[in-house]
């Protein structure tokens, strides 16, 4: 606050004295210059981002996300598939790669209309925060380009650990000694979300498979019950959507929630934390295609095998899971 104030003073002053602008106009333009130029061109979103772990405690964050409160609007809660399993993968995440140390790929469906359960395990909102600190404190979460251009909303993701979607920045987090939180089914995803289905696309979807085996890093199946439970949606102008998506990398989906509104239904949100699935680390130049199928296909029998087992307990015992 004090460098804008006298930044703001200096220049106001400069110009004033040139007769270019009034100042008062000088004054209110420079608050909006410094935030472009120290939020935007710093490129934080490229390399760790700007974490802040207080604020991924801070019990506000709540009410906008959903909390585990019988009172919320959205119960959010996490069933933890293997527990001990995920904590000494925890652990094993704060050793030096020297000393065997080794990194996490959470890798989350559905996408959904919006990822609610993504923000529950960016938070403490079901308590992921307390169980597994590290998990939180020391990770990355990566997001949509688009997402981190909007004004506000990009510092908000910022603090919550989130960086570009690229692969490059997937690689620095990995080497930096970070886990990874990833939705693979991204903007294509999002647009088959459809009220109450489970889809997830998934089998052309590879790359985290290759992260994972180029660091040696394990994979850890996450899905969460109830995403799609909070809105409607349409196929209406799909194609032209899909040709968006396709040359622009944006998908835009119609929806809407309670009385027609943006706002989500009222919807319990249990989100699914699966067993950590080990991944041998083989150099990139020596990875082949059929290490990356072989993992493939068993992170995606892992995934189903996880579903299939806690559907009932989550309120689901009829869902079919789709891969696309």
């Amino acid at each position: 606050v004090a460098q804008i104030a006298v930044l703001g003073a200096a220049v106001a002053y400069v110009y004033a004295s040139l007769d270019v602008l009034p100042p008062h106009t000088i004054a209110l333009c420079v608050p909006l210059v410094y935030y472009v130029v120290f939020s935007y061109m710093d490129h934080a979103e490229y390399g760790l981002g700007k974490p802040w772990v207080s604020f991924a405690r801070w019990r506000g964050l709540h009410f906008l996300i959903g909390a585990h409160e019988t009172s919320s609007w959205l119960k959010a809660r996490i069933l933890y598939d293997d527990e001990s399993a995920l904590k000494a993968c925890e652990l094993k995440g704060l050793l030096p790669d020297s000393e065997g140390g080794a990194r996490a790929i959470f890798a989350c469906f559905p996408h959904g209309v919006v990822s609610f359960h993504h923000g529950v395990l960016m938070t403490d909102t079901a308590g992921f925060v307390s169980k597994f600190p590290t998990f939180v404190t020391n990770r990355c979460d990566l997001v949509a380009s688009i997402t981190l251009a909007v004004p506000g909303y990009r510092e908000l993701l910022m603090w919550l650990g989130c960086v570009d979607a690229g692969k490059k920045t997937a690689k620095k987090v990995l080497n930096s000694g970070k886990h990874l939180y990833v939705l693979p089914g991204g903007e294509a995803e999002q647009l088959l979300t459809e009220y109450k289905k489970h889809r997830v696309f998934l089998n052309s979807r590879k790359g985290f498979v290759k992260l994972a085996i180029e660091h040696g890093a394990a994979l850890v199946p996450v899905y969460a019950f109830g995403e799609t439970d909070m809105y409607h949606t349409t196929e209406f102008l799909m194609p032209a959507r899909k040709l968006l998506m396709k040359h622009l990398r944006v998908a835009v989906p119609l929806f809407w929630g309670l009385c027609g509104s943006p706002v989500p239904k009222r919807t319990t949100l249990v989100v699914v934390v699966g067993a950590p699935i080990a991944v041998e680390k083989v150099s990139s130049e020596n990875i082949t295609r059929e290490m990356v199928e072989t993992t493939h296909l068993k992170f995606l029998n892992a995934l189903k095998q996880m579903f299939d087992k806690h559907k009932e307990t989550c309120g689901y015992p009829n869902a079919v899971l789709e891969v696309f």
